[in-house]
């Protein structure tokens, strides 16, 4: 029993030492009254195919009405972010082919008004 348990935290401690690249993340945006923060799957984001979610953070904590999440990077048209649910999560993969000089690109639009944010996809280098 405490072999097993010495193999399972051995391969923990081993396993969460293993990642050689920092996360990262962009700052967060507000339009409206709504704040929007990007994550992606992998972390970090790599060349190729990249999940893109985007939480909705509403001021008001409700659930956010009639908003229209529109994606796209600079190898790919304008996509709409599907929402998971009704917990302001969007999710979209799209094809990312040069992570230093690329962007997200997000339109938001809810009745009737259009709001447009830029994500880097890595830090600026110095």
């Amino acid at each position: 029993m405490r072999w097993n348990l010495l193999m399972l935290m051995g391969f923990l401690l081993l396993s969460s030492c293993s990642a050689n690249e920092a996360a990262w993340s962009s700052a967060p945006q507000s339009w409206q009254d709504i704040t929007i923060r990007i994550e992606t799957q992998p972390t970090p984001i790599r060349r190729g195919m990249n999940e893109f979610l985007l939480i909705a953070d509403h001021q008001q904590r409700g659930f956010i009405n009639n908003l229209l999440v529109e994606v796209r990077t600079e190898n790919s048209d304008w996509k709409q972010a599907i929402p998971d649910g009704a917990l302001g999560v969007f999710r979209r993969a799209l094809p990312v082919q040069n992570v230093q000089n690329e962007h997200l690109y997000v339109r938001l639009i809810r009745d009737g008004q259009h709001g447009e944010m830029t994500f880097l996809l890595a830090p600026k280098k110095p």
